[in-house]
C-alpha cells in the first residue's frame, strides 16, 4: 500500500496555509537547552513571524520571518533562518501531536567547533 493511500494526497494548489491554530509562545521541554529556550509566533500582514528568545548571548535572537508549509494530512511546518554576530542558524521546524520540532541546523563562524544539530521540543505556554 503506497503512503498516499494511506494519509491522502499532497494539498492542493489553492491550499491557504492556515497558521491561526498555531500562534502563540512555545516553551522548550529540555530545561537544559543551550539553544531556543522559547519562541513565539505571530502573524503581521499576512506574514509569520518568529521571534526567538536563547538561553545564551545572545539571549534575543529578534525576528525573522518564517515561511511556512503544509503537509498531505494538513499538519504544519515552518523554516526560519536567523544570522547572528557568531553562528548561522537554519531552522526547520513540524508539528507533531501538538508540540513543534524543531531541527537546528548551527554554523559558527568562528571555526572553532564543527557545525552543529540540534532537535527540540516545543510545547504551547499560553
Amino acid at each position: 500500500m503506497e503512503r498516499n493511500e494511506i494519509y491522502g494526497d499532497q494539498p492542493k494548489r489553492d491550499t491557504i496555509i492556515d497558521f491561526t491554530p498555531v500562534l502563540g509562545t512555545w516553551l522548550n521541554s529540555n530545561t537544559k537547552t543551550r539553544w531556543i529556550e522559547k519562541f513565539t509566533l505571530t502573524k503581521h500582514d499576512e506574514k509569520i513571524i518568529m521571534h526567538a528568545y536563547s538561553t545564551q548571548s545572545p539571549e534575543d535572537w529578534g525576528e525573522t520571518e518564517v515561511t511556512p508549509f503544509v503537509d498531505n494530512i494538513n499538519e504544519k511546518g515552518f523554516c526560519a533562518r536567523y544570522e547572528l554576530d557568531s553562528v548561522e542558524s537554519l531552522l526547520a521546524a513540524n508539528m507533531n501531536k501538538g508540540l513543534w520540532v524543531i531541527a537546528a541546523f548551527l554554523k559558527f563562524k568562528d571555526g572553532n567547533q564543527p557545525n552543529f544539530l540540534c532537535r527540540e521540543f516545543y510545547y504551547r505556554l499560553d
